[in-house]
């Protein structure tokens, strides 16, 4: 790795004696309709059929669908009806389940980057009927979400091995960009890495705006650089620009190089 060198305060209230506390407004409760109902509405929701793979029946309220997905980016699609919510649960060949809670007044996406192979996608309402859970999954539509992807392993890759205490950031894109990582005041090593553009002008400030590293250009060769940073209060805001805009992707983190300190 190539070095970078940088020189409610509490309060009473007396008021009138035996005035009952407000009550608190009752819960609202999900439309009263019949399984039947419930089932159009999910099907509404994920735009589908009710004779849908993944959509609700009679002998099962909950959606799900086991598939042998092939390698690639998905959108998957959960929706309930006759709940208050439901939970939306992706199962892959890991056995590791992905679980979301989601609220029944609109559809819930879901970016998916398979590797291949089984899969098992499930939404699952906290009761039983009349209430009805529906998913679908489709080949992803959208095309930031990849790119959004895409700079996420590239990041995490960069920045392996991961450090007790760190933490991360990535951005990208050809005009300048900002990004605050919420760390405790104390002494730290800033990491930052850079693909794209021949070089990057970086700087660091509190989110008070105190300046804690002055703007700098860091060659963009895919070699991380290191620099000690004092941060004196909480949260530091990194903001990034790649020379003639070009378009890059950057990732940084803090590392702590001593406990943190409390702000004096």
């Amino acid at each position: 790795m190539a070095v970078l060198a940088v020189a409610l305060a509490g309060c009473e209230y007396a008021g009138p004696e035996d005035q009952p506390a407000p009550a608190s407004p009752p819960a609202a409760t999900p439309p009263s309709r019949s399984f039947e109902e419930n089932v159009d509405e999910v099907a509404r929701l994920l735009e589908a059929s009710p004779a849908d793979p993944g959509m609700p029946s009679e002998a099962e309220p909950a959606g799900k669908l086991l598939l042998d997905l092939a390698p690639g980016d998905y959108m998957v699609t959960g929706a309930c009806a006759g709940a208050y919510g439901a939970k939306l649960t992706i199962l892959g060949a890991d056995g590791v389940p992905e679980a979301t809670d989601f609220t029944c007044d609109s559809a819930l996406d879901r970016f998916l980057r398979h590797d291949g192979g089984p899969i098992t996608i499930s939404a699952v309402p906290p009761v039983g009927k009349p209430s009805a859970t529906g998913v679908k999954v489709k080949t992803n539509p959208d095309p930031t979400a990849s790119e959004l992807e895409d700079l996420s392993e590239w990041s995490a890759e960069q920045l392996q091995p991961r450090i007790p205490g760190e933490l991360r950031g990535t951005s990208g894109g050809n005009t300048t960009t900002t990004g605050t990582l919420m760390a405790e005041p104390g002494e730290y090593e800033l990491h930052f890495v850079c693909i794209g553009p021949t070089f990057a002008e970086l700087s660091a400030s509190t989110t008070a705006g105190a300046e804690v590293l002055a703007p700098v250009r860091v060659p963009c060769d895919g070699q991380a650089v290191k620099t000690p940073m004092l941060l004196p209060t909480q949260g530091a805001d990194f903001t990034i620009s790649p020379d003639d805009g070009v378009d890059g992707r950057f990732a940084y983190r803090l590392v702590p190089s001593a406990e943190p300190t409390g702000a004096g």
